[in-house]
Formats: structure tokens, C-alpha cells, sequence
């Protein structure tokens, strides 16, 4: 009689023991067994199940329910490592028990099993009934029951004599319990068990893995993940148990609905193959192949039979590790290759890479392996790899283009040929973290020198020089500036294209190149028409879309010779460069223009193209220049935002020259809102003196004065202005636009009360204005107006308003207006002096500058930081939302009349009483008797006080009591 019990037919209900392993369909199967050989009908139970599903659990609850019953249970495991061993396993189930003298006759039964071969099978046949006998004698007459798990691994004796005491256990209370594998061969033929009994551990359904977490967790928790669990696990009961413990320990009580797959998990998955050395091995070369895994496969990658592969394939998806042979998850892959030693791993990558190839599989796959192999490529090799690590970067893998180009590297290649490679890895390198980029650099940098005067094409140079400038190695750039000058054909479009591109980003990063920078006067509407092909290829945007005005083609027989050669066109990652390059220069000339909203844009779209090909370093070279466009508007929050997440995108060391640009910005925004200290700690940061001979460093200078003048540190800031003005008159190209310096200083000079000097500045500077953005001459009608007399200057202020209105200059218009609110106060006119103030204030409030523990006033007219003490700094805070005629506690202050009003701000702004009786055409003794008055009522000592304590009412909202 064979009975076949197949649990995934029926669902029986919880009870102890089995469901806590997850295995409750199984424990009536099992009783029903136990209670059948209890009856004298023993003989086999198979117990079969892929790795991890529960049979050594199901081994667990039988010890239980034999105790439980009184039956004597011998439990054994077999191990691959010990099949050699004659009677291993009997040795075992002799141990288990309690008569350890019975042990004495192992040695002899080992001795003869050693002796024994196919020649003498009576001698084993002997034995066996002899340890039959000793196995029944230990069971003392009662009910025996004999377990192996994993009786795959059983020694060849120990197994006869198994298979002997179950095939003679009809009638008696014997049952031997084996548990395999789904193809376990050494009990598949069942012909000769009178009692042969047979249970099939699945793997759970979903429902079932959502029981599992209920009975481990909640039923909250288990019905949130349980589907998530049941894809990652495949229902393997070990697996869904140590996803459950990595999830707990992630997110306790969280909202999540997908698993937490973790260390546990790995370790569970590594558990269930290790105990399985064949399933151990396809599982590993699968996990080597990857998605290109196969049974073909992996048997040519393991040199054994395609049916074998394909049986431990079956098993193992069964099993829940695989699903249609593929990991169900990466950490699943991952853990596999974990076990697998370093030289054999690099073994099977470098076969595995090599079948692939033959079979004509996607270069990056290829590629992958060879990296893995990390052996020195042949020509072949360095074929695939160079394919690979176009399409990694055109598709933003920037890490396994590295890979790659660094193992193409070391391969024995042409003079060409490797300085593309060259090129190519530094590139890559300055994109991700060019702080890793200068070893390389300096390989290109030899290997130039080598070949060198011969033919390079300026591609190479001009590239080079780019790199070396950002890194501020000047004598190299020098050097490759000599050689980019003195060689090559440069008649060309596509050499003209490079040495434009070039000669752009020399001119801000080393401004002195560009007296002899080797170029031809080519028309703009040539250069441009082929510059919109480059723009809209490598940013994937029109011209259109990005707000740029572009001349046509003149001559479209250029385009043959400008593409093929030196843009590798059908590369997006190559093309990007050029692309990316001819748009900062348009950014800056927009900057410079004053047409901030394009040159917002347009940083916008470098950006999203950077970030498409996951290339850092151009981000932050976009987010920067947008950080420092919004800073010129007086957007100081996302200039913050922009600057701080650029600055933070790559190493410090990795920014070379170009680290003054973020920098500048982060002081120049924490200054302007007030931050001084924040301002202070980036002005800590290291940066290379290189920086300071290029445009970035006119920035930062700029950005130091001002902090410098925020601090009262004037005549430093005096001299940061002033060294950028020496700076730009040796250099061959007018920054003006960029860094106004003669308005920097004469603001300076007006802080060191020398207003006549400040005068003479703002005036070479309003002489230049026609080429100047309207912000700028904004400025300098604004410090002309503090340096002219009184009288001239509510219409320069007028003027200033007007040009900063039209540019759309926030924080510069709210300085201009704060001004003229004061200069309205100095002459009475209090109800203008208000409006003009609220209307600053509010312009203060867009470019988030704080009124929470300073004087605005102090902080936009003087551009210092507020000396205003504690208290009247939160007058000023609760002013805002009180009645002008409030005290700081809320009770209602006396009327002050018009007349007062006129004195008071008289006062406030400098005369003397004698002035303002003339003024006002009253008495001296009227204005000392006014006086008297406004300092009782105010609650002020001195005219200090008295102006400070004005302000506060004007600040306020609703009409002054007059």
C-alpha cells in the first residue's frame, strides 16, 4: 500500500508545533502516519521539498509528537562532506540515543564496510541485519521510529541498511523518515515498500505567507506586505520569516507596503543553497550570467549535463529561490555571489564573458564581466568595453563606463586608440567626482607628451587644456596652450567648433590665455547655425524651447565636415560636452546682458540634461551659475538652495578653480539677508589662490567685500573691490557686466566718509552704463545720490528706482527705496516716507531678509549688520502689527501732532536747532519746546534714539497719529 499525501489539497487549522515553522498543512498528513504505523502498519515515509520549505522543521514537530506517544525517535542529518564514511549515519542515530555502549561495535562495522565492494554483497547484507538488530534492541520494544534529514547525503551502508529496516517493517511499529530533495534518486524505486508513505512540502501561497506574518507580527502589518513578501520569497516559509525580521527591525509599525529586504534575508537565502552543494553551483553560475541566465548556459559555464542544470533550475524555482530561473530579487543575486571565492567568481566571469560574446549578447553585459574578471582585455576586449562605456554614459551610468574605461586602459593599445580611451575615463571621472580625475589626467597629460609634435587633433588639446585649467595647473596649461597654438589645422568646422568651445571656459578660467588664443574670424551665422544642431542634439531641447536667439547655416556642406569626426554625434554623452559648453557661454553673455529670466531657463535645461546622464559636475556647474543668476535678482533663499545642493554635489577638492562660484554666492546671499555667521563659515572653506586669476575668483573677492562691509570691516572691503578692478584692467576681456567693481568701491568709500571718491567711482561707471545692465546703472545712481549734495538727490533716487523697477532687481530696489524713504523723512513728508518704506519692506520680505532680531533699515540702507540693541530689535518685530502711535507693551501713546511730526524728523535726520527753525520758519525756542515735547512722549534721551524710535512708526502699519 502507498499512500500519497499531497497537502496542497486540503487546509487544516493551526495547532502547536508545526505552526509555528510555518507548516500547518502538513501536521494531520503527518499524525495519520505516526498513528498508522503506531498500528503496526511502519514501513517509509519520503518527506520531499525544495531547500528551505520546512523539512527539517517538519523533522522537528516529529521528535515532538513521538515524545508525545512515547515512541523511541533516532534523528540523523546527513552531510555532503561525510558520504565517504562507511556507517556515518548509523553511527549518528546510535548517538542520538541513550545506549552510547552500542557505539563499541561501530569501528568494526566501519572496518568491514571499507573492505566491502560490489564483489561481497554478502557481507553487506550482513551487517545490515545485524545493525537492524542493534537499532530494534535500543528501541527496548517500543514503537521505532528512524529519521535522516537530508538523506541525500547518507552513506552508501548506512543507506542500505535504512532502506533494509523499512522494506521489513511491514507489520511492526517501525517507520523510517527520510527527507530529500523533490529528485531524490536513492528512493525512487518504491516497489519494494509493502508501507510506503509520502509527503510534498510546497511553498505557501500568498495566503499563506500572510498567515506566516500574522502568527509572527500583526495582522495590520501582515496584510500590508504580505504580497510584497510572497514576490520576494517565493512562499519559502524560512525566507518569509527573515524578510519579517529585517522588516521589523527597519520600520517597526511603519506605512511601508513593500517588504524590507535586508541582511537577513541574505543570510537565510545563502542557509538554504549552502546546504545543497549541486543546487549551490547552478544557483551561483546563474547569478554570474545574470538576466542572461540559461540552462545551456550554465551547463557550457559549469562543464556538466544541460539536464542537471535544468533539473537544480526545476528545484530550486519550486523552492521559491528562482522564479522562471531568475532571482526573484537582486539582494538574492547578491548573496549568492557572496559565496563564491574571489578567484572562482573571476573565473566564471571571464568564461561567462566570453560565451556571452560568442553568442552576440549587449556589450554592457559583456562588459560587466570582463570588469568582474578584472583580467588585462585583449583587443576584442577593449572593443566591447569602449562600446560599453558610450552606452553606460549616454544612458547616465557613469560608474560602469568608469569601470570599464579603466580595465580598457591598462590593455596594450595604439597611440590613438588609448588616448581616446584616456579621454574618455577623464571625462567620465570629471563628470562624477573630479577629484578622482587628475591621475588620469596625468596619463593623458604623458602620453601627449610622447607622441607630441605629432599630429594630435585639437580635440585632444583643447580638452586637455579645459582640464587642466579647472584644476588650476596653470604651467600645464600653459604648456598645452603652446601646444594647441603652435600645431593642427584649425581651417576646418569641426577644429573651429573645438577651439570656440575652448576658448570660452579659458576665458573664465584663465582670463590672460586669451591675448593669442588661436582663432579665426568665422561669421556668427555660421558658427551659431551649427551650434543649434550641437544645442539640441546633446540637450535633447530646441533652440526654441531654450529662449535662444541662433543665426542659420551658411554653407550646409559644413555639416559633413563638422559631425562625424570629432562630435561622435551618435553618441548623446560625447555630444553633451560641446553642447553643455556653448550654453554656459550663453548663459554668461545673458547674465551679463541682464536678461536674467533666459539665463534662468537655460540653467534649468543644463541641469535636467546633466542630471538625464547623471553627470555631477556639470549639475553643479548649472546649479551654481543658477544660484548666482537668482542672487543677482535678489532671490536669496533659492540662490541659497541652489548654491548650498551644488556645492554639496562634489568633494571641495573636486571644484578646483571653480569652487569660488558656489561659494561666492553662499556669501553673497547670507550677507545680504543678514546671516553673517553663515556667511563667515563659508568664507572658511579652503580654495586654491589659482582662483583668484580667473573670473570666479572676481565673485568671490566681490562677495568677501561685502561681508567685509556688513561687518564694519570697510577699508577691507576697500581693497577686495579694488584688487578686482587692478584684475580686469590686465585682462584682455571687459567683465564689467559680471563684477561692477567701481559701484562695489564707491559704496566702500562711503563707509570710510569719503564721499567724493565714492562720487568719481559711480561716475566712470554711469559713463560706461550704455553697455551696462540696467541694475548696474541703477546702483550707480544710487551711490551718486549719497555722495551729491541733499538736495540733488531724491531725483537720482528717483532715477535709480526706475532702471532697478525695469530689471527686476528686487534687493538693489529695496536699498534704493529704503533711501528714498529716509530722504522723504528728512524733509517731513512722513505719509510718502511710509508708503516708500512698506513698499521696501515688502521687496525685503520676497528676498527673505529677516526682521525678526535686526533693523531692516540698518541692514539695506547701511549694509551693515544692526547695532540696534535687543529691545528695540523686537519693538521693530512688534511694530509691524501695531498702530505707529502703540507702545512696545500694547498701551495706546500720546498724540504726536503734524507740527511735531515735521521737527521730530528734522531732528531724526541731522539739523540742529537753529537749522530747523530756519527751515520751518519758527523760533529756536519753539523747536526746543517741540523737542522737549516728542522726547517725553517718545520715551528718548538723544537724536540717535529719536531717529531709531522714527523708524519704528514709519515701519509700522496705519496712519501716524499727527
Amino acid at each position: 500500500m502507498t499512500a500519497e499525501i499531497n497537502s496542497s489539497l486540503r487546509r487544516t487549522p493551526p495547532q502547536r508545533g508545526l505552526m509555528s515553522m510555518g507548516l500547518t498543512d502538513y501536521q494531520f498528513e503527518l499524525r495519520d502516519v505516526l498513528d498508522a504505523a503506531a498500528r503496526g502498519n511502519g514501513g517509509l515515509l519520503q518527506v520531499t521539498g525544495g531547500p528551505g520549505v520546512g523539512k527539517t522543521s517538519l523533522l522537528g514537530c516529529l521528535k515532538e509528537q513521538a515524545a508525545e506517544s512515547g515512541a523511541v525517535c533516532l534523528t540523523a542529518s546527513g552531510f555532503a562532506d561525510d558520504t565517504a564514511i562507511p556507517f556515518n549515519i548509523v553511527e549518528r542515530l546510535i548517538w542520538s540515543s541513550a545506549f552510547m555502549g552500542e557505539l563499541d561495535v561501530v569501528a568494526r562495522w566501519r572496518t568491514a564496510g571499507e573492505r566491502y565492494s560490489e564483489a561481497e554483497p554478502g557481507m553487506l547484507r550482513s551487517l545490515v541485519r545485524e545493525i537492524s538488530d542493534v537499532l530494534h534492541r535500543i528501541a527496548g520494544g517500543k514503537q521505532l521510529i528512524i529519521a535522516i534529514d537530508d538523506a541525500e547525503h547518507a552513506d552508501y551502508p548506512s543507506l542500505m541498511c535504512l532502506l533494509y529496516i523499512a522494506r521489513h517493517a511491514s507489520g511492526t511499529r517501525t517507520l523510517v523518515v527520510m527527507t530529500g530533495g523533490q529528485t531524490h534518486p536513492l528512493c525512487a524505486p518504491t516497489h519494494g515498500f509493502h508501507e510506503f508513505y509520502k509527503i510534498k512540502i510546497d511553498t505557501l501561497p500568498e495566503s499563506g505567507v500572510g498567515y506566516l506574518l500574522e502568527r509572527h507580527s500583526d495582522a495590520d502589518l501582515a496584510d500590508r506586505i504580505r504580497a510584497s513578501c510572497h514576490a520576494v520569497s517565493g512562499g519559502n516559509p524560512r525566507l518569509v520569516k527573515a524578510l519579517l525580521r529585517d522588516h521589523l527591525q527597519a520600520a517597526p509599525g511603519g506605512p511601508e507596503t513593500a517588504v524590507t529586504v535586508g541582511a537577513e534575508f541574505q543570510e537565510a537565502y545563502r542557509g538554504c543553497l549552502l546546504s545543497h552543494p549541486a543546487l549551490l553551483q547552478v544557483a551561483q553560475a546563474l547569478a554570474v550570467l545574470d538576466r542572461y541566465g540559461s540552462p545551456w548556459r550554465v551547463a557550457n559555464l559549469l562543464e556538466c549535463g544541460q539536464e542537471r542544470a535544468a533539473r537544480a533550475i526545476t528545484i530550486m524555482n519550486s523552492a521559491g529561490l528562482l522564479e522562471d530561473g531568475r532571482f526573484r530579487h537582486p539582494a538574492a543575486r547578491y548573496a549568492t555571489l557572496e559565496t563564491l571565492p574571489a578567484e572562482d567568481r573571476a573565473r566564471l566571469s571571464a568564461k561567462a564573458a566570453e560565451l556571452l560574446y560568442a553568442d552576440g549578447a549587449d556589450p554592457i553585459a559583456v562588459a560587466e564581466l570582463l570588469v568582474t574578471a578584472d583580467k588585462t582585455p585583449d583587443q576584442k576586449g577593449v572593443t566591447v568595453l569602449w562600446h560599453a562605456a558610450q552606452k553606460n554614459l549616454d544612458h547616465g551610468r557613469t560608474e560602469e563606463a568608469i569601470a570599464g574605461l579603466r580595465l580598457a586602459a591598462r590593455a596594450d593599445l595604439g597611440r590613438r586608440e588609448h588616448m581616446d580611451i584616456l579621454m574618455a575615463l577623464v571625462g567620465a571621472l570629471w563628470s562624477s567626482n573630479p577629484a578622482t580625475a587628475e591621475p588620469e589626467l596625468d596619463r593623458l597629460l604623458a602620453a601627449i607628451r610622447e607622441e607630441f609634435p605629432a599630429d594630435i587633433p585639437e580635440r585632444y588639446l583643447c580638452f586637455l587644456l579645459f582640464m587642466v585649467l579647472w584644476f588650476g595647473r596653470f604651467s600645464d596649461g600653459e604648456e598645452a596652450f603652446k601646444w594647441l597654438s603652435g600645431g593642427g589645422d584649425t581651417d576646418n568646422a569641426s577644429s573651429m567648433a573645438a577651439l570656440r568651445v575652448t576658448r570660452q571656459w579659458a576665458t573664465f578660467l584663465k582670463p590672460t590665455l586669451i591675448h593669442d588664443f588661436p582663432d579665426q574670424p568665422l561669421s556668427d551665422g555660421e558658427v551659431d547655425g551649427l551650434w543649434a544642431a550641437n544645442l539640441e542634439h546633446g540637450l535633447q531641447l530646441s533652440v526654441g524651447e531654450l529662449g535662444m536667439e541662433i543665426g542659420h547655416f551658411q554653407d550646409p556642406r559644413q555639416v559633413a565636415d563638422f559631425s562625424p569626426d570629432a562630435m561622435h554625434l551618435l553618441s548623446p554623452s560625447n555630444h553633451f560636452w560641446f553642447a553643455y559648453a556653448y550654453a554656459c557661454r550663453m548663459v554668461w553673455a545673458l547674465a551679463a546682458r541682464g536678461e536674467a529670466e533666459t539665463a534662468d531657463r537655460l540653467c534649468g535645461a543644463l541641469f535636467t540634461a546633466a542630471d538625464k546622464l547623471n553627470m555631477k559636475t556639470p549639475g553643479a556647474v548649472a546649479l551654481s551659475m543658477r544660484a548666482y543668476i537668482r542672487c543677482r535678482r535678489g532671490d536669496f533663499t533659492s540662490a541659497i538652495d541652489f548654491a548650498g545642493t551644488a556645492l554639496n554635489s562634489i568633494p571641495p577638492r573636486g571644484w578646483g578653480v571653480a569652487i569660488g562660484l558656489p561659494l561666492s554666492v553662499l556669501v553673497a546671499a547670507h550677507t545680504a539677508i543678514g546671516r553673517l555667521d553663515e556667511a563667515e563659515r563659508y568664507l572658511r572653506y579652503w580654495v586654491p589662490k589659482e582662483m583668484f586669476d580667473s573670473v570666479v575668483g572676481l565673485e568671490y573677492l566681490r562677495a568677501r567685500g561685502q561681508y567685509c562691509l556688513a561687518t564694519n570691516r570697510s577699508y577691507a572691503a576697500l581693497s577686495d573691490f579694488m584688487v578686482s578692478g587692478m584684475l580686469m584692467d590686465q585682462w584682455p576681456v571687459d567683465f564689467g557686466d559680471l563684477a561692477p567693481w567701481r559701484i562695489d568701491a564707491a559704496e566702500a568709500y562711503l563707509h570710510v566718509q569719503e564721499p567724493a571718491e565714492a562720487k568719481r567711482l559711480a561716475l566712470e561707471e554711469l559713463k560706461l552704463s550704455p553697455d551696462r545692465p540696467l541694475s548696474t546703472r541703477g546702483r550707480a545712481l544710487r551711490v551718486l545720490a549719497m555722495a551729491e549734495d541733499p538736495d540733488k538727490r531724491r531725483l537720482l533716487l528717483y532715477q535709480s528706482a526706475k532702471c532697478l523697477r525695469e530689471h527686476g532687481d528686487r534687493f538693489e530696489l529695496a536699498r534704493t527705496l529704503a533711501e528714498l524713504s529716509q530722504d522723504f523723512l528728512s524733509t517731513g513728508e512722513t505719509q510718502q516716507a511710509r508708503t516708500t518704506w512698506h513698499e521696501a519692506q515688502k521687496l525685503m520680505d520676497e528676498c527673505g531678509i529677516s526682521a525678526q532680531h535686526e533693523s531692516r533699515r540698518d541692514l539695506v540702507v547701511d549694509g551693515a549688520e544692526s547695532s540696534v540693541d535687543a529691545r528695540l530689535s523686537e519693538a521693530a518685530g512688534e511694530s509691524e502689527e501695531r498702530e505707529p502711535g502703540a507702545s512696545a507693551e500694547g498701551a495706546e501713546q500720546p498724540v504726536i501732532s503734524e507740527a511735531e511730526w515735521r521737527v521730530a524728523t528734522l531732528a531724526a535726520s541731522g539739523m540742529s536747532n537753529r537749522q530747523i527753525a530756519k527751515s520751518l520758519y519758527i523760533t529756536v525756542s519753539t523747536v526746543e519746546q517741540h523737542l522737549t515735547r516728542i522726547y517725553r512722549k517718545l520715551s528718548v534721551g538723544n537724536r540717535q534714539e529719536l531717529s531709531r524710535r522714527l523708524w519704528l512708526l514709519i515701519g509700522a502699519t496705519g496712519s501716524s497719529s499727527c
